[in-house]
Protein backbone atom coordinates (compact mmCIF):
# COMPACT_ATOMS: atom_id res chain seq x y z
CA UNK A 1 0.00 0.00 0.00
CA UNK A 2 1.40 3.44 -0.34
CA UNK A 3 2.10 5.67 1.95
CA UNK A 4 0.99 9.22 2.24
CA UNK A 5 1.23 12.94 3.17
CA UNK A 6 -1.24 14.87 4.78
CA UNK A 7 -1.07 18.76 3.92
CA UNK A 8 -3.92 21.04 5.62
CA UNK A 9 -3.40 24.88 4.92
CA UNK A 10 -5.26 28.22 5.14
CA UNK A 11 -3.77 30.53 2.82
CA UNK A 12 -4.83 34.21 3.17
CA UNK A 13 -8.05 35.57 2.81
CA UNK A 14 -9.06 37.63 0.00
CA UNK A 15 -11.37 40.05 -0.78
CA UNK A 16 -12.32 40.81 -4.42
CA UNK A 17 -13.78 44.65 -4.81
CA UNK A 18 -17.13 44.51 -6.27
CA UNK A 19 -20.81 44.48 -5.03
CA UNK A 20 -20.22 41.30 -3.40
CA UNK A 21 -16.75 40.46 -1.26
CA UNK A 22 -15.21 37.19 -0.92
CA UNK A 23 -12.96 35.56 1.29
CA UNK A 24 -10.86 32.72 0.86
CA UNK A 25 -10.15 30.02 3.51
CA UNK A 26 -8.59 26.36 2.77
CA UNK A 27 -7.47 23.44 4.23
CA UNK A 28 -5.89 20.91 2.04
CA UNK A 29 -4.66 17.32 2.24
CA UNK A 30 -2.69 15.24 0.10
CA UNK A 31 -1.86 11.66 0.19
CA UNK A 32 0.82 10.46 -2.51
CA UNK A 33 3.20 7.74 -2.55
CA UNK A 34 6.29 8.30 -0.29
CA UNK A 35 9.19 10.30 -1.90
CA UNK A 36 12.81 10.24 -0.60
CA UNK A 37 12.60 13.33 1.96
CA UNK A 38 8.93 14.13 1.33
CA UNK A 39 8.67 14.65 5.53
CA UNK A 40 11.46 16.45 5.97
CA UNK A 41 10.11 19.18 3.62
CA UNK A 42 6.49 19.84 4.87
CA UNK A 43 7.15 21.17 8.16
CA UNK A 44 6.47 18.62 10.34
CA UNK A 45 7.11 19.72 13.73
CA UNK A 46 7.18 17.14 16.50
CA UNK A 47 7.04 17.03 20.27
CA UNK A 48 6.32 15.47 23.36
CA UNK A 49 3.27 13.22 23.65
CA UNK A 50 1.60 14.58 26.13
CA UNK A 51 -0.82 12.48 28.48
CA UNK A 52 -3.90 14.06 30.17
CA UNK A 53 -7.05 12.89 32.15
CA UNK A 54 -10.22 12.38 30.58
CA UNK A 55 -13.07 14.10 30.96
CA UNK A 56 -16.64 12.76 30.73
CA UNK A 57 -18.74 15.37 29.08
CA UNK A 58 -22.43 13.78 30.61
CA UNK A 59 -23.77 15.18 34.07
CA UNK A 60 -24.54 13.02 36.89
CA UNK A 61 -28.20 13.61 35.26
CA UNK A 62 -26.74 11.53 32.29
CA UNK A 63 -27.27 14.54 30.33
CA UNK A 64 -24.67 16.11 27.80
CA UNK A 65 -23.23 19.31 29.54
CA UNK A 66 -21.54 22.56 28.29
CA UNK A 67 -18.02 21.45 26.93
CA UNK A 68 -15.56 23.78 28.54
CA UNK A 69 -11.87 25.01 27.70
CA UNK A 70 -10.59 22.47 30.07
CA UNK A 71 -12.04 19.87 28.47
CA UNK A 72 -11.37 20.22 25.33
CA UNK A 73 -7.90 20.64 26.32
CA UNK A 74 -7.99 17.54 28.36
CA UNK A 75 -9.24 15.95 25.91
CA UNK A 76 -6.31 17.19 23.23
CA UNK A 77 -4.03 15.91 26.07
CA UNK A 78 -5.26 12.43 26.78
CA UNK A 79 -4.54 8.85 25.84
CA UNK A 80 -6.93 8.53 22.90
CA UNK A 81 -5.13 11.75 21.29
CA UNK A 82 -1.62 11.23 19.54
CA UNK A 83 -1.04 14.48 17.84
CA UNK A 84 -3.54 17.49 18.13
CA UNK A 85 -3.49 21.46 16.54
CA UNK A 86 -6.12 24.32 15.94
CA UNK A 87 -5.56 27.69 14.49
CA UNK A 88 -6.18 30.81 16.83
CA UNK A 89 -7.41 34.01 14.92
CA UNK A 90 -5.21 37.03 13.50
CA UNK A 91 -6.71 40.28 12.67
CA UNK A 92 -3.51 42.34 11.37
CA UNK A 93 -3.43 42.25 6.67
CA UNK A 94 -1.70 39.22 5.81
CA UNK A 95 -0.92 38.09 9.36
CA UNK A 96 -0.15 34.48 10.03
CA UNK A 97 -2.49 32.61 12.72
CA UNK A 98 -0.96 30.87 15.51
CA UNK A 99 -1.37 27.41 15.80
CA UNK A 100 -2.11 26.01 19.37
CA UNK A 101 -0.19 22.58 19.72
CA UNK A 102 -1.20 19.11 22.04
CA UNK A 103 0.68 16.10 22.59
CA UNK A 104 2.20 15.31 19.71
CA UNK A 105 0.76 18.54 17.66
CA UNK A 106 1.17 17.83 14.09
CA UNK A 107 2.71 14.39 14.48
CA UNK A 108 1.40 11.75 12.20
CA UNK A 109 1.66 7.84 10.94
CA UNK A 110 4.73 6.89 9.34
CA UNK A 111 4.82 8.41 6.09
CA UNK A 112 2.51 11.43 6.25
CA UNK A 113 3.22 14.82 6.89
CA UNK A 114 0.65 17.56 7.88
CA UNK A 115 1.25 21.71 7.31
CA UNK A 116 -1.30 24.07 9.11
CA UNK A 117 -1.40 27.73 7.90
CA UNK A 118 -3.64 30.65 7.86
CA UNK A 119 -3.67 34.35 7.27
CA UNK A 120 -5.65 37.49 7.23
CA UNK A 121 -7.00 39.05 4.77
CA UNK A 122 -7.46 42.89 3.80
CA UNK A 123 -10.68 43.42 5.15
CA UNK A 124 -9.67 45.74 7.65
CA UNK A 125 -7.12 45.83 10.57
CA UNK A 126 -9.77 45.37 13.54
CA UNK A 127 -11.46 41.81 11.85
CA UNK A 128 -9.97 38.96 12.91
CA UNK A 129 -9.65 35.91 10.44
CA UNK A 130 -12.96 34.15 10.49
CA UNK A 131 -11.56 31.20 9.37
CA UNK A 132 -10.26 28.63 11.47
CA UNK A 133 -8.60 24.74 10.91
CA UNK A 134 -7.73 21.54 13.28
CA UNK A 135 -5.75 18.72 12.83
CA UNK A 136 -6.29 15.47 14.57
CA UNK A 137 -4.00 12.49 14.99
CA UNK A 138 -6.21 9.27 17.40
CA UNK A 139 -4.70 6.04 18.77
CA UNK A 140 -5.78 3.67 16.05
CA UNK A 141 -4.28 5.69 13.10
CA UNK A 142 -7.76 7.85 12.42
CA UNK A 143 -6.87 11.49 10.90
CA UNK A 144 -9.11 14.57 10.67
CA UNK A 145 -8.92 17.64 9.58
CA UNK A 146 -11.76 20.59 9.56
CA UNK A 147 -12.00 23.70 7.87
CA UNK A 148 -14.65 26.13 8.85
CA UNK A 149 -15.30 29.49 7.57
CA UNK A 150 -17.35 31.49 10.15
CA UNK A 151 -19.63 34.75 9.29
CA UNK A 152 -21.10 36.85 11.64
CA UNK A 153 -19.84 39.72 13.78
CA UNK A 154 -18.59 36.31 16.11
CA UNK A 155 -17.67 34.63 13.21
CA UNK A 156 -14.25 33.37 14.59
CA UNK A 157 -15.28 32.66 17.61
CA UNK A 158 -17.85 30.01 16.59
CA UNK A 159 -15.55 28.67 13.62
CA UNK A 160 -12.71 28.13 16.30
CA UNK A 161 -15.40 26.32 18.45
CA UNK A 162 -16.42 24.44 16.24
CA UNK A 163 -13.15 23.05 14.78
CA UNK A 164 -11.89 22.04 18.44
CA UNK A 165 -15.60 19.81 19.55
CA UNK A 166 -16.43 18.20 16.25
CA UNK A 167 -12.91 15.69 16.13
CA UNK A 168 -13.82 15.68 20.26
CA UNK A 169 -17.60 14.70 19.68
CA UNK A 170 -16.11 12.33 16.52
CA UNK A 171 -14.05 10.23 18.57
CA UNK A 172 -16.22 9.95 22.09
CA UNK A 173 -18.95 8.33 19.51
CA UNK A 174 -16.41 6.36 16.75
CA UNK A 175 -16.53 3.18 19.29
CA UNK A 176 -20.18 2.73 18.93
CA UNK A 177 -21.33 4.68 16.39
CA UNK A 178 -19.03 4.08 13.42
CA UNK A 179 -17.40 6.77 11.07
CA UNK A 180 -20.80 7.42 9.63
CA UNK A 181 -22.45 7.72 12.77
CA UNK A 182 -19.84 9.53 14.52
CA UNK A 183 -19.83 12.08 12.08
CA UNK A 184 -23.93 12.89 12.02
CA UNK A 185 -23.23 12.77 16.03
CA UNK A 186 -20.45 15.13 16.27
CA UNK A 187 -22.41 18.00 14.08
CA UNK A 188 -25.35 17.57 16.59
CA UNK A 189 -23.34 17.64 19.18
CA UNK A 190 -21.33 20.63 17.96
CA UNK A 191 -24.74 22.78 17.45
CA UNK A 192 -26.35 21.68 20.83
CA UNK A 193 -23.09 23.17 22.27
CA UNK A 194 -22.94 26.03 20.73
CA UNK A 195 -27.02 26.85 21.86
CA UNK A 196 -25.28 25.84 25.38
CA UNK A 197 -21.77 27.62 25.36
CA UNK A 198 -21.98 30.43 23.16
CA UNK A 199 -25.99 31.12 22.60
CA UNK A 200 -26.05 34.87 22.08
CA UNK A 201 -22.52 34.59 19.73
CA UNK A 202 -24.55 31.61 17.92
CA UNK A 203 -27.70 33.64 17.66
CA UNK A 204 -26.41 35.90 14.52
CA UNK A 205 -23.22 34.19 13.91
CA UNK A 206 -22.16 30.94 12.60
CA UNK A 207 -20.00 28.97 10.48
CA UNK A 208 -19.45 25.92 7.80
CA UNK A 209 -17.50 23.42 8.55
CA UNK A 210 -16.02 20.79 6.01
CA UNK A 211 -14.50 17.54 7.21
CA UNK A 212 -12.49 14.81 6.17
CA UNK A 213 -11.74 11.41 8.15
CA UNK A 214 -8.96 9.16 6.87
CA UNK A 215 -7.48 5.92 7.91
CA UNK A 216 -3.82 5.67 7.64
CA UNK A 217 -3.62 2.35 7.59
CA UNK A 218 -7.01 1.15 5.77
CA UNK A 219 -7.59 4.35 3.63
CA UNK A 220 -10.77 4.28 4.96
CA UNK A 221 -12.11 7.93 3.91
CA UNK A 222 -15.17 9.85 4.94
CA UNK A 223 -16.20 13.41 4.12
CA UNK A 224 -19.01 15.63 5.61
CA UNK A 225 -19.76 19.26 5.36
CA UNK A 226 -22.65 22.19 6.23
CA UNK A 227 -22.79 25.52 3.81
CA UNK A 228 -20.87 26.01 1.08
CA UNK A 229 -16.89 24.68 1.71
CA UNK A 230 -16.50 22.25 -0.79
CA UNK A 231 -14.00 18.90 -0.33
CA UNK A 232 -12.59 17.85 -3.57
CA UNK A 233 -10.76 14.65 -4.47
CA UNK A 234 -8.27 14.04 -7.06
CA UNK A 235 -5.65 12.11 -8.43
CA UNK A 236 -2.03 13.88 -8.73
CA UNK A 237 -1.13 10.50 -11.28
CA UNK A 238 -3.89 11.80 -13.77
CA UNK A 239 -4.63 15.48 -13.13
CA UNK A 240 -8.41 14.29 -12.60
CA UNK A 241 -11.33 15.08 -10.29
CA UNK A 242 -12.50 11.84 -9.14
CA UNK A 243 -15.07 13.28 -6.74
CA UNK A 244 -16.51 16.22 -4.87
CA UNK A 245 -19.39 17.69 -2.78
CA UNK A 246 -21.51 20.21 -3.24
CA UNK A 247 -22.45 23.35 -1.73
CA UNK A 248 -25.94 24.08 0.56
CA UNK A 249 -27.16 26.98 -0.87
CA UNK A 250 -31.23 28.00 -1.44
CA UNK A 251 -31.98 28.12 -4.40
CA UNK A 252 -31.20 24.50 -4.50
CA UNK A 253 -34.31 22.12 -5.17
CA UNK A 254 -34.58 20.40 -2.20
CA UNK A 255 -32.98 22.97 0.11
CA UNK A 256 -35.46 25.44 -0.72
CA UNK A 257 -38.43 23.38 -0.41
CA UNK A 258 -37.25 22.65 3.25
CA UNK A 259 -36.54 26.31 4.05
CA UNK A 260 -39.82 27.13 2.18
CA UNK A 261 -41.67 24.66 4.86
CA UNK A 262 -40.04 26.16 7.86
CA UNK A 263 -41.66 29.95 6.62
CA UNK A 264 -37.92 31.12 6.28
CA UNK A 265 -38.05 34.25 3.86
CA UNK A 266 -35.74 33.33 0.74
CA UNK A 267 -34.36 35.74 -1.85
CA UNK A 268 -32.59 35.19 -5.06
CA UNK A 269 -30.66 37.55 -7.51
CA UNK A 270 -29.41 36.47 -10.58
CA UNK A 271 -26.39 37.95 -12.12
CA UNK A 272 -25.08 38.90 -15.52
CA UNK A 273 -22.94 36.48 -15.57
CA UNK A 274 -25.43 33.92 -14.85
CA UNK A 275 -24.51 33.32 -11.40
CA UNK A 276 -27.51 32.92 -8.39
CA UNK A 277 -27.02 34.16 -5.53
CA UNK A 278 -29.59 33.64 -2.40
CA UNK A 279 -29.87 34.39 0.77
CA UNK A 280 -32.04 33.75 3.75
CA UNK A 281 -33.84 36.35 6.17
CA UNK A 282 -35.76 35.89 9.34
CA UNK A 283 -39.43 36.91 7.96
CA UNK A 284 -39.97 40.26 8.06
CA UNK A 285 -37.07 41.15 10.02
CA UNK A 286 -34.40 42.05 6.95
CA UNK A 287 -31.90 39.87 9.11
CA UNK A 288 -29.59 37.88 8.80
CA UNK A 289 -29.52 37.52 5.08
CA UNK A 290 -27.44 33.73 5.30
CA UNK A 291 -25.57 32.89 1.96
CA UNK A 292 -26.33 28.96 3.07
CA UNK A 293 -28.94 26.65 4.18
CA UNK A 294 -27.27 24.70 6.21
CA UNK A 295 -24.99 25.79 9.19
CA UNK A 296 -23.49 25.07 12.42
CA UNK A 297 -24.62 28.86 14.63
CA UNK A 298 -27.25 31.16 12.91
CA UNK A 299 -29.53 30.40 16.31
CA UNK A 300 -31.90 32.82 14.73
CA UNK A 301 -32.64 30.30 11.82
CA UNK A 302 -32.66 26.84 13.40
CA UNK A 303 -36.49 27.18 13.81
CA UNK A 304 -36.61 28.07 9.66
CA UNK A 305 -35.28 25.09 8.44
CA UNK A 306 -31.64 25.93 8.31
CA UNK A 307 -29.86 22.96 9.55
CA UNK A 308 -26.81 21.21 11.06
CA UNK A 309 -27.37 18.37 9.69
CA UNK A 310 -24.47 17.52 7.36
CA UNK A 311 -24.23 15.78 4.02
CA UNK A 312 -21.68 12.57 4.56
CA UNK A 313 -20.16 10.51 1.93
CA UNK A 314 -18.12 7.47 1.94
CA UNK A 315 -15.57 8.07 -0.47
CA UNK A 316 -13.18 5.26 0.40
CA UNK A 317 -13.86 3.63 -2.79
CA UNK A 318 -12.67 6.72 -4.63
CA UNK A 319 -10.07 7.51 -2.62
CA UNK A 320 -8.15 3.70 -2.56
CA UNK A 321 -8.95 4.05 -6.83
CA UNK A 322 -6.61 7.08 -6.85
CA UNK A 323 -2.50 6.43 -7.42
CA UNK A 324 -1.93 9.63 -5.54
CA UNK A 325 -4.93 10.81 -4.00
CA UNK A 326 -5.40 14.60 -3.31
CA UNK A 327 -8.05 16.22 -0.70
CA UNK A 328 -8.55 19.83 -0.99
CA UNK A 329 -11.06 21.41 1.94
CA UNK A 330 -12.16 25.00 1.18
CA UNK A 331 -14.14 27.82 1.43
CA UNK A 332 -16.38 29.37 -0.77
CA UNK A 333 -13.77 32.05 -1.45
CA UNK A 334 -11.38 29.60 -3.40
CA UNK A 335 -13.88 27.69 -5.36
CA UNK A 336 -15.21 30.92 -6.44
CA UNK A 337 -11.73 31.24 -8.31
CA UNK A 338 -11.12 28.28 -9.34
CA UNK A 339 -12.84 25.40 -11.11
CA UNK A 340 -13.29 21.61 -9.63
Amino acid sequence: MARGVIRAALPPLRARVGIRSRFVGVAQLVAERCRPCRASTCGITTGAWLRGGYRSLTSAAGTLRPVTIADLDAWAESPLVLGHAHSRPSSEPYEMSTIREYSGGQAMPSGWAVRLVSATGMKSSDTPNQDSFSYTLLDGDWMVCIACDGHGEEGDIVSERVARTLPLHWSRDLPSSGPEGALRHAFEKSQADLEKSLNAAQTHSGTTAAVVCIHAESREAWFAYVGDSKIALGDLATGKVVFSTGEHKAHDLEEGERLKQFGAQVITREYEDGELVSRVFVPGTGIPGLAMSRSLGDGCLKNYGVTAEPQVHNVTEFWQTCEAPVVVLASDGLWDTISV
